[in-house]
């Protein structure tokens, strides 16, 4: 057999009776900070911590075998494998794992797929959630804007971009609730008129946010949308200590909370990749790897290589599955040969199997610690719903689609059958019957928490895509009537829905288009 990892590295992953063995901890010291992160759900509120500086520190030193001089992650030289995690005999090698230049495979798509219905939705979501600096000023907003109109972001931006982008633009996130996330003295917005209270509520913007609008904005070929939005996130770098996006922001003025949330990075890089390759610009390249390489210093845990929830994160034994996307690993690998993402997207595929095989029922919970169990991740967020199917994991699918579609990963598949054969069960094959509570991980047993949205019934309707196309397409019907009913009024804590809804719809409907040369 081949050379396995220590046990330091395998931490999590080697079968016993409760299936995962932890060895080792993530404990660190380092500087005391206190700040705000996590993730943020859809009920409208953050769902993001304040971190205990006794319980929570910064790592100064990282773990990550990466030289701080070079430009590149150091190469690890041992060819990294893990173990099954059922036979713990023979290494587990994802079958895709540094594949290239795989076709989409278009027979995943549902049989109606319509780009139209994505096409249309994707315009009435940017009306709704993108607003651009230019926008606030000329609404009355009277914050401080220095931090991108100054000289540093003149000189970042043009160094990265190629020229001062003077009108960035961001997602509205509609969670705020206080001064933090205030547009002071905002009146208008197009022929949205700014109460008191909606001035508070639509000022923050979340890193997963601009996350999924760049990836948004590519596969709807909006360089515009697309390029606003880097240039918002590439100042909002600029303010984390580690290169990672500060996962909260009030409008283009000043950073809520500079810790980050590691999917936000994970997708704004794949972003940058992809569209280095379909609008053929290496600075897109060159700003994607410069993050990749920050990810992997920080976000990172090289005791198992799985990918922390943050980079403040260092000393829990938590993390979100929901995390874990295979095509940026993948991509990754592509853009940084020899920097370990291979071993990443192996770690990360074995975990989320034994997870999965672990539970009553073939979902995920929204976090889990390294052996594979539902754990509260004391954030203030999930202390009733870390064992459910619910706001974290109901973002799974799509993930595990996306990398079924682009790389036929046997993975993936064995994932998506397992939680398509799950609801079809369930639901008699009428997607209609789809419940409205979450499913305890732990119990299989309904809970009393509610996500009703398309995003809800979307996900369900991913888990067959490329793996059952029988429940595919029942339950794309269903998802397409509800999507075409749906009509957007105000700002009510929709933006997680109407921001999933749009992701999944792209995707069902064949708009992740593979560019060329991936």
């Amino acid at each position: 057999m081949s050379k396995l990892f220590s046990c330091s590295l395998i931490a999590g992953f080697l079968a016993v009776s409760s299936f995962f063995v932890a060895c080792g901890d993530d404990s660190s010291s380092g500087a005391d900070e206190t700040e705000i992160t996590g993730d943020e759900g859809n009920t409208g509120d953050p769902t993001g911590e304040v971190v205990d500086p006794n319980q929570n520190p910064v790592d100064p030193n990282s773990q990550i075998p990466v030289d701080p001089n070079a430009d590149q992650p150091v190469t690890n030289p041992d060819q990294q494998q893990t173990v099954d995690p059922v036979t713990n005999t023979d290494p587990v090698t994802p079958t895709s794992s540094t594949t290239t230049g795989t076709a989409a495979d278009a027979s995943a798509l549902p049989t109606n797929a319509n780009a139209k219905a994505a096409q249309d939705m994707f315009t009435t979501w940017k009306a709704r959630w993108i607003i651009s600096l230019k926008d606030e000023i000329n609404g009355g907003s009277t914050l401080d804007y220095d931090m991108y109109q100054g000289s540093r972001a003149k000189e970042l931006l043009t160094q990265k971009m190629g020229k001062f982008y003077d009108n960035p633009l961001r997602v509205i996130w509609d969670g705020g609730n206080s001064t933090n996330c205030e547009l002071t003295d905002m009146t208008t917005w197009g022929s949205v008129s700014f109460t008191a209270a909606l001035r508070k509520k639509l000022g923050c913007t979340v890193s997963e946010g601009i996350g999924y609008g760049m990836l948004i904005a590519l596969f709807h070929g909006d360089k515009d949308l697309f390029d606003g939005l880097w240039a918002y996130n590439i100042i909002a770098r600029d303010n984390n200590n580690n290169g990672l996006m500060p996962w909260e922001l009030q409008s283009f003025s000043r950073t809520v909370s500079t810790a980050a949330a590691l999917d936000a990075d994970l997708d704004v890089a794949t972003a940058l990749i992809l569209a280095s390759y379909k609008w053929s610009d290496d600075r897109y390249k060159t700003d994607a790897i410069e993050l990749i390489n920050a990810i992997l210093k920080k976000g990172i845990n090289m005791e198992n290589l799985l990918i922390r929830p943050g980079d403040t994160w260092s000393n829990k034994d938590v993390y979100n599955l929901s995390y874990f996307s295979p095509v940026a690993l993948r991509l990754f690998n592509q853009m940084v040969p020899g920097a370990g993402w291979d071993a990443v997207l192996v770690a990360n595929y074995t975990y989320m199997a034994g997870v999965q095989a672990a539970g009553a029922i073939p979902l995920f919970p929204d976090w889990s610690n390294a052996a594979g169990q539902p754990t509260d991740p004391k954030n203030g967020s999930a202390a009733s719903s870390y064992m459910l199917f619910d706001k974290e994991s109901v973002r799974v699918p799509w993930r595990m689609a996306w990398d079924n579609y682009w790389y036929q990963s046997a993975e993936s598949k064995n994932i998506l059958t397992a939680m398509s054969g799950f609801i079809n069960d369930y639901t008699g094959g009428d997607a209609s019957k789809i419940p409205s509570n979450s499913f305890n991980y732990s119990t299989g047993e309904l809970s009393t928490s509610q996500i009703v949205g398309q995003h809800y019934t979307g996900a369900y309707c991913l888990m067959g895509m490329g793996a059952n196309p029988t429940w595919l397409n029942s339950c794309y019907k269903t998802f397409s009537a509800s999507a075409a009913s749906y009509s957007p009024v105000g700002y009510t804590g929709t933006y997680f829905k109407e921001i999933l809804m749009l992701m999944y719809s792209t995707l069902m409907n064949g708009m992740f288009e593979k560019p060329a040369g991936i």
